[in-house]
């Protein structure tokens, strides 16, 4: 007998699977010059639910730029339903982000993925651009408008990497800034 209910225990401890979230930066380019424009997408996914009616409820947090000295973020736009507070650039990153869906509003989407905030950042520094996230993304089991959302305080982040580089004009520039100099010596 007691075979059987720990096999049967077991059983279930296998067939579950972990809950957890994973945030996604998508960029518009790979490569950009100094001075384009990069636009940003940001997508949530979450496994472990097995409810169809389970849904991303929500980020409040950071969207961490790799250096936030290589642009400056804005033209903000919340995908989900709910704004607590607007978000605020930092450089690159962006500040404040305070973004929700809720059952109660009938605003619960279950996509999974889900795109949930979009950014452009306009480059100013050469390097390599790319995010993390640091803050508390919430999941709902299913869409019962009392159901509590189970919160996480990390995540799997994706995201892809954009090359800034100089612009030809200023390659150009220095090319013909080192004749002139060159030429002045003489």
């Amino acid at each position: 007998m007691k075979n059987i209910a720990i096999l049967a225990v077991a059983g279930l401890a296998a067939g579950a699977v972990a809950q957890g979230v994973t945030l996604s930066f998508s960029a518009s380019a790979s490569e950009v010059n100094v001075g384009d424009t990069v636009s940003w997408t940001v997508s949530a996914s979450f496994t472990g639910y097995s409810d169809p009616t389970a849904y991303f409820g929500g980020f409040v947090g950071t969207f961490d730029a790799s250096d936030a000295g290589l642009g400056t973020s804005g033209n903000f736009a919340n995908l989900m339903a709910g704004t607590g507070t607007p978000a605020a650039a930092n450089g690159a990153s962006v500040e404040a982000v305070n973004i929700f869906n809720a059952a109660l509003l009938q605003t619960n989407d279950p996509a999974n993925p889900i795109d949930i905030f979009t950014f452009d950042v306009v480059t100013s520094g050469v390097g390599e651009l790319s995010y993390s996230a640091s803050g508390v993304y919430t999941v709902f089991a299913d869409d019962g408008i009392f159901t509590l959302g189970d919160e996480f305080s990390t995540a799997t982040v994706n995201s892809d990497s954009v090359s800034i580089v100089p612009a030809p004009g200023a390659a150009a520039l220095l090319g013909l800034g080192g004749l002139v100099a060159a030429r002045r010596r003489r």
